[in-house]
């Protein structure tokens, strides 16, 4: 009798795809789950400031506003997509990423430019530059349906922070997650008074508390028949600290934001093509209030409503290996209403936005081509007033990567993009302050770089280097400029600036020694952003607004069996603050230290508990980011995460 024969079932494995940075054809930078994890940071915006080319304005405390500036183009030009959509803000155009928590975040990317896929949605291509953010997908594991990771963090300042993330199999094609957090601190930490000879204050009205909560939902018929649904909400509520004044550190100015967003994705892939089906529906709702403002009703406050829906979709046809082509058209219509009582005579506009975008790919053994054409056509209508001008506009971008010889692992690229950022809502229709004959701020973007890539050398496992020079040119700037007072101002087009620097990187694995895995990142920026706004101004030829010549980060990690230890280090030169660049508008150079150690512990049933304990600016250093807001001394954190 012949034996019998007993078939295992199949398994599959999956793996996520790790950003090859020397390879890319456009200026690209990532930070996977693993580094995110050991950089103290609880946000988005604390992340990014590891990149360079990245400024982050940080006004201080957990509460503060954070938004992302990219080779000084100003936030923005930066654009932001969370699970292949962009985000919008209807109505100031910058996205404040303290919100984006980095709790379920797989990987951060920094696109100089936009994203190598032409497969994207035409708004992809629509800024200067790119940060695109990845939530963790559920994985199907055909013996465990359902895992629950679960963390608890806690700190200085009253820091609270507890969180979820639940997925869960229905079968191998059907699979959802749910993540939800919550965020609350006092956010009272002491910093060195401005006084002359004076002590220690306290900064106040910094307290949040926050929640947050995704769901994501997939049915996957097939490797090439995916749809994808994701809700977002979030809501907050905290004090917004202000600036430090001299002898009167207090602020009673609060904000609460209620942000919710759906989207839903289809995504096909045929013999020769694929095609992406988008649509996406976002309501924000912010309430301000200045109990302290000097008017005759004692106070300001504003109640804002903003509506966006969002429709693309995009088609990409592969002739060959070599060449590709893809054609991407996205339309939106957006939305700002006002409901407070200082809301009388306000413009009340409607946004209708089209965008068009062609790419064109060639990938030949040593030389990489991509060619795109964006035509953006934007028209407001208001209920009172008169409404911005109507854009009509073509915008290219064509760049290419070279490789010298296969013997060698270097490769040269380049890029060449002309772009814009329309005049947002807040700068043509705010009242008292906006301009409804504002002109789109164009920015001219040139990029040469070299990539270097090295493997299995002595003690060097792998090294990435990348190093990028540029040439920014900005016309038609839009600047806030004072009118009668200084709560009078208004929206004029008098900017040019012109940008020159050199971002560099390096990422280096050891090969293991001893039971110990160690690894560095090093980033370096050298920046001359200089104001060529008005020849007969004092600040003409002058450094850009808290835009340090030099600065950057650096990242240590190591492994050894059971624990972790990561040492984080930020630099930033001297800046100036906005005025003329005299001693007394100095914003000091500034370094922050910050360490931490983890032990994981792998318990029965393959559950796995995880301890962390960081120290955040440890040696203490009082340091600015935006002159008159203190950032915190040092400080601690401690967390526990169990997997199971």
């Amino acid at each position: 009798m012949g034996q019998s024969i007993d078939t295992l079932p199949a398994i599959k494995i999956t793996a996520q795809n790790t950003l090859d940075e020397t390879k890319t054809i456009i200026p690209a930078q990532q930070l996977n789950k693993t580094e995110l994890s050991t950089l103290n940071s609880l946000s988005v915006a604390d992340a990014a400031k590891y990149f360079s080319g990245v400024l982050v304005k940080d006004y201080g405390g957990i509460g503060g506003l954070k938004t992302i500036s990219v080779r000084s183009l100003g936030a923005n030009h930066t654009g932001v997509m969370y699970d292949g959509m962009m985000l919008s803000e209807v109505q100031g155009g910058q996205v404040d990423l303290g919100k984006l928590s980095l709790d379920n975040i797989e990987n951060i990317t920094l696109y100089d430019a936009a994203p190598e896929n032409i497969l994207l949605p035409a708004r992809s291509f629509a800024s200067a530059s790119v940060l695109v953010l990845k939530s963790t997908e559920a994985v199907y594991d055909p013996y465990k349906k359902a895992a629950l990771h679960a963390s608890l963090k806690a700190g200085s300042f009253g820091f609270i922070n507890p969180s979820a993330f639940l997925q869960y199999h229905f079968n191998n094609h059907f699979f959802n997650t749910l993540s939800t957090e919550y965020q609350g601190a006092s956010g009272v930490y002491p910093f060195k008074a401005y006084e002359y000879g004076g002590g220690t204050a306290k900064r106040n009205n910094s307290d949040i508390k926050s929640f947050r909560t995704e769901y994501d939902a997939g049915y996957k018929m097939n490797d090439s028949n995916v749809i994808r649904f994701k809700t977002y909400y979030y809501h907050a509520d905290r004090g917004l600290p202000g600036s430090v004044v001299l002898y009167n550190p207090i602020s009673h100015q609060r904000l609460k934001d209620d942000n919710f967003f759906t989207q839903a994705s289809w995504k096909k892939s045929y013999q020769h093509s694929k095609l992406l089906l988008n649509a996406k529906y976002s309501y924000a709702f912010t309430y301000y209030l200045d109990p302290d403002f000097p008017n005759a009703q004692g106070k300001y406050e504003s109640k804002f409503h903003k509506k966006e829906y969002y429709f693309s979709g995009a088609y990409a046809f592969y002739f060959s290996k070599i060449f590709s082509a893809a054609y991407s058209s996205d339309y939106f219509i957006s939305t700002l209403t006002r409901s407070d009582e200082f809301a009388q005579g306000f413009a009340v506009p409607t946004r209708n936005t089209w965008l068009h975008n062609v790419a064109l790919k060639a990938i030949f053994t040593t030389m990489q081509l991509q060619g795109d054409l964006l035509y953006t056509h934007q028209q407001d209508k208001v209920k009172f007033g008169n409404p911005g001008k109507e854009i009509n506009a073509f915008s290219p971008t064509i760049s290419v990567s070279y490789e010298p010889s296969k013997a060698l692992p270097l490769r040269i690229r380049a890029f060449y993009k002309n772009i814009f950022r329309a005049p947002t809502f807040d700068d043509l229709y705010y009242t008292f302050i906006g301009n409804t004959s504002l002109k789109p701020e164009y920015a001219k973007q040139y990029n040469v770089g070299l990539t270097y890539k090295q493997t299995k050398s002595g003690i060097i496992n792998t090294a990435l280097f990348t190093m990028d020079g540029y040439y920014y040119k900005v016309k038609d700037k839009i600047l806030a400029v004072p009118r009668q007072n200084l709560f009078q101002w208004t929206m004029l087009n008098i900017g040019n600036a012109e940008i020159k620097g050199i971002d560099a990187n390096m990422s280096i694995n050891f090969i293991p020694i001893h039971h110990i895995n160690f690894s560095a990142r090093l980033a370096y920026t050298f920046q001359r952003a200089l104001d060529k706004s008005d020849i007969n101004s004092s600040t003409y030829n002058n450094q850009l607004p808290y835009t340090p010549v030099h600065s950057g980060s650096i990242n240590i990690n190591a492994v050894y069996k059971k624990f972790t230890f990561g040492y984080n280090a930020l630099f930033s030169g001297k800046r100036y603050k906005p005025g003329d660049q005299i001693p007394e508008n100095i914003v000091n150079a500034w370094t922050t230290s910050d360490f931490s150690v983890g032990y994981d512990f792998y318990l029965k049933n393959n559950h796995h508990l995880k301890t962390l304990f960081e120290l955040n600016n440890f040696l203490n250093q009082q340091y600015e980011i935006i002159r008159y807001y203190p950032m915190p001394l040092f400080n601690y954190r401690i967390g526990v995460s169990v997997d199971l």
